[in-house]
């Protein structure tokens, strides 16, 4: 007989000589300590975890800080769960709320409107969270600029979306933005929209957590307008969703191009679409008049 089963065996029979009354009260304190264990053992996942059963008002009170630290914290705790769910639903993202999966899509296009968080916050009563899939930028770190190395690059203006290139008091700005097919999205400066009035206050898009280079970061998923012009001076513009960086310089998009204003992916040559050359002798790249 092992010690454990000798230990339990004098426990047995100093507990078979109680009276009734007192086995009854052990009886209960073990039950009460069973039902004590389920409540504080820790949540396996997002879905499981009270904290974040936040009311829609409460939330709708938090400071963009005190959102983004939710967002984070979940990160965190379940990055992993999260992962494999959006795996399992082959999702770009999901919008968790009152401990349910509510709704997901296969596009990052589609990721909920701030009107669409909205309406379903106020209906289920809880914080509506939204979650993306890992981005996948392939950038790659040996691509330093410095010893005569040069970054494609295209010249792209950035402004509200729901601007109109006749209304000439909208806010906009342009800058050259290095252009890599390895990139799915623009990912641009989020201060620098700020600051330049061409986002405003997020309530509903807490930063998102992501990793780039091996290095931690988050980023806002809004629709901006993006224009630009092609070799005959033809203006092209179109609405589309950017990755908005936050502490874009401190960020690992900066560690290629210490001096890079914003990230031009690939869904550009698609999504409007274009025809680019890139010429290695003049260090110039073209956006090619489309074929009629």
């Amino acid at each position: 007989m092992t010690a454990v089963q000798t230990d339990v065996e004098q426990i047995w029979q100093t507990l078979d000589a109680l009276p009734s009354a007192g086995r009854e009260i052990i009886l209960a304190r073990l039950t009460n300590k069973k039902a004590n264990d389920r409540i504080f053992s820790p949540p396996k996942t997002l879905l499981d975890d009270e904290r974040f059963l936040i009311s829609f008002e409460d939330y709708l009170a938090l400071s963009d800080d005190e959102r983004d630290e939710i967002q984070s914290v979940v990160y965190e705790k379940y990055g992993s769960w999260i992962d494999e769910k959006l795996e399992q639903l082959h999702a770009q993202w999901m919008l968790v709320c009152g401990g349910k999966i509510i709704e997901w899509s296969a596009k990052l296009q589609d990721y909920p409107s701030d009107e669409r968080m909205f309406a379903l916050g106020k209906q289920l009563g809880c914080a509506p969270l939204v979650f993306v899939a890992n981005l996948r930028i392939e950038e790659s770190l040996w691509a330093a600029l410095p010893r005569d190395d040069f970054y494609p690059s295209l010249t792209v203006t950035i402004s509200a979306v729901d601007s109109d290139r006749a209304d000439l008091s909208k806010k906009e700005i342009t800058f050259d933005a290095d252009f890599d097919t390895g990139s799915p999205y623009i990912s641009v400066d989020y201060e620098l929209l700020r600051a330049n009035k061409i986002i405003e206050k997020q309530t509903f898009k807490p930063a998102q957590t992501d990793r780039h280079l091996g290095f931690s970061y988050q980023y806002h998923f809004l629709p901006r307008r993006i224009t630009l012009a092609d070799e005959t001076g033809r203006i092209l513009s179109k609405a589309t969703s950017v990755i908005c960086v936050s502490n874009w310089q401190n960020s690992p998009f900066c560690l290629v191009n210490p001096v890079r204003k914003a990230l031009v992916g690939r869904n550009l040559l698609y999504e409007f679409p274009l025809r680019v050359e890139l010429d290695g002798g003049a260090r110039i790249t073209k956006i090619l008049a489309a074929s009629s």
